[in-house]
């Protein structure tokens, strides 16, 4: 049962390994031009988990001594692990024994590959989504070791590939979409954006690990270095409570309506019609930086997510939609819009 259902799972997590292959790199990058040590980007990545709080701990971690800040911010930046949980309430209580280590690993990328995966007939679907967030979590904690120790070594040019992050997004939300009836969710999702929007903190998306890289290079090429002001005793408190603060945003939903409890009404309907809206906001999050009004005027994305949404209404293959929209964005970038 474990093996048919890790067999089933593995190509599930697929784009998510490679969005997490360039994210995870260029966090560990980050971290040791920042001046820390080798073995933080895995250390962090391993009891945190939480790729947007990991970005902005690096400048937490090299500023004052401040664990009320670190906790505050991290119950900023993860709130909306509290829609995902509302959403997983009746999927993850299922798993039985699994359930804290699913709720633990509730990722961006790992709740929406689970909210929306319909395992194989004959798949368990708690072991299905135990080895979906394993598999994610193993992607997210190799490459940020990796990024540690490679530093400023990585030379290889992944322009482009970040959209991979946005096509599974788009895809998945296309997805939903086909699923609706009466579409009443895609409106609650849309008002959801308008909402929810700038709640929950800054959200850093695929294209910030760029961003990252480029930071990283000039604070090398300037000689900054961070990890001055707080000792290595300091710097591990701040960990532990920025971990026990994304625990807190993921498990809180669990603890308000333990079993045996039935969620009030209004509730499990959030728990239905979240799952679009968060799909929504992920998308409005990941092309957050586009600028309509400059040049290339948003046309690579605006081309790659029109690409990735048809051609998953045509084929309904995440692997494909998600494949040949990332490719494509990346010719665009790197060929055309240069």
């Amino acid at each position: 049962m474990k093996r048919k259902a890790l067999r089933a799972a593995f190509p599930h997590t697929l784009p998510v390994l490679t969005g997490y292959a360039f994210l995870g790199l260029a966090y560990g990058i980050l971290m040791q031009s920042a001046g820390f040590p080798f073995w933080y980007p895995a250390l962090i990545s391993l009891v945190v988990y939480a790729g947007s709080m990991q970005y902005a701990a690096v400048p937490l971690l090299g500023a004052a001594f401040d664990p009320a800040g670190a906790f505050f911010l991290t119950l900023m930046v993860n709130a909306r692990h509290l829609f995902y949980g509302v959403s997983m309430l009746e999927p993850y209580r299922a798993a039985g024994k699994k359930t804290p280590y699913l709720v633990f690993a509730m990722s961006d990328e790992t709740f929406s590959v689970n909210v929306s995966a319909c395992p194989p007939e004959g798949v368990d679907r708690g072991w299905f989504m135990f080895w979906v967030s394993l598999l994610d979590q193993f992607y997210w904690v190799a490459a940020s070791a990796l990024g540690g120790l490679l530093g400023r070594v990585l030379t290889v040019s992944t322009k482009g590939i970040e959209f991979v992050m946005t096509a599974l997004f788009v895809t998945i939300f296309t997805g939903q979409w086909m699923e609706d009836r009466e579409h009443r969710p895609a409106l609650v999702r849309l008002r959801a954006v308008v909402s929810f929007g700038f709640w929950g903190g800054q959200f850093y998306s695929a294209r910030d690990g760029a961003y990252c890289i480029a930071a990283a290079c000039n604070a090398a090429r300037t000689g900054q270095k961070g990890g001055g002001t707080m000792t290595t005793a300091q710097s591990l408190i701040t960990i532990g409570i920025i971990a026990l603060g994304t625990v807190f945003t993921r498990f809180l939903p669990f603890w308000l309506f333990p079993k045996g409890k039935p969620a009030p009404r209004i509730v499990a309907y959030l728990g239905k019609v979240l799952p679009c809206a968060v799909m929504g906001l992920l998308v409005v999050y990941c092309l957050k930086d586009v600028q309509p009004a400059a040049a290339p005027y948003g046309l690579p994305e605006l081309i790659a997510v029109a690409a990735t949404a048809g051609l998953h209404v045509w084929k309904k293959n995440t692997l494909l939609s998600v494949g040949v929209g990332t490719v494509l964005y990346m010719l665009l970038v790197q060929l055309v819009f240069v």
